[in-house]
């Protein structure tokens, strides 16, 4: 598949992924396109793979990372909870959207676990391709920081079909932070287990409504 098709079909199958989580509470659709977009890239793109090899330095920061995202999530959203009386009410209506079919935790930390490796691979590998931080530089350019946020406003607006306002935006914002590690750390390992983590604790171990 042309690299120019890349982002189209992702979102394709996103928009498609999410309508069936609205309108039937499962992830299985999503998680199995998920599959494949990501398996597609890991077996027919080099760049892909090398994305995908592992470094301790990068590990270190996707632990640090980790923890941060997750203790300012939880801090943020007792802050916003307290000035915004309803976004309690719109969460716990996103949490029964995601999991109207009301899988065990078990179930649950898998499928997100997967999704979130795959979506990294499918949005953040090849379609952050020219963004990273070259060698030596303490900083990203402005083209680099300008490509990082068109994919993550493209991969919250691919979150609208689930019908949750709130999903969408929390995509994107969170979208941005992944997509920014991606590029810093030149390798998908960072992103993929800060999403990870990240889904688990608000999804799974602690949620937030």
């Amino acid at each position: 598949m042309s690299r120019r098709l890349d982002l189209p079909a992702a979102s394709l199958a996103w928009l498609g992924g999410f309508a069936w989580v609205h309108w039937r509470g499962s992830w299985g659709p999503l998680a199995v396109l998920a599959m494949l977009g990501a398996a597609r890239l890991i077996l027919a793109d080099a760049g892909t793979r090398r994305l995908l090899v592992p470094h301790r330095s990068n590990l270190a920061l996707a632990a640090a990372s980790a923890a941060a995202m997750v203790g300012a999530t939880y801090a943020m959203y007792a802050l916003l909870a307290r000035a915004f009386p309803e976004l309690p009410v719109a969460t716990a209506r996103l949490y029964a959207v995601l999991n109207s079919e009301g899988y065990g935790k078990a179930s649950l930390a898998t499928l997100v676990v997967v999704i979130s490796a795959c979506e990294e691979v499918v949005w953040r590998g090849r379609p952050l391709e020219g963004a990273e931080r070259r060698p030596g530089a303490h900083s990203l350019t402005l083209a680099a920081i300008g490509k990082v946020v068109a994919v993550a406003l493209l991969y919250g607006a691919c979150h609208l079909t689930s019908g949750s306002i709130l999903l969408p935006l929390l995509a994107a914002g969170c979208g941005l932070a992944w997509g920014l590690l991606r590029v810093a750390g030149r390798s998908l390992w960072p992103p993929i287990l800060v999403h990870a983590a990240w889904d688990l604790a608000v999804l799974v171990a602690w949620p937030l409504a």
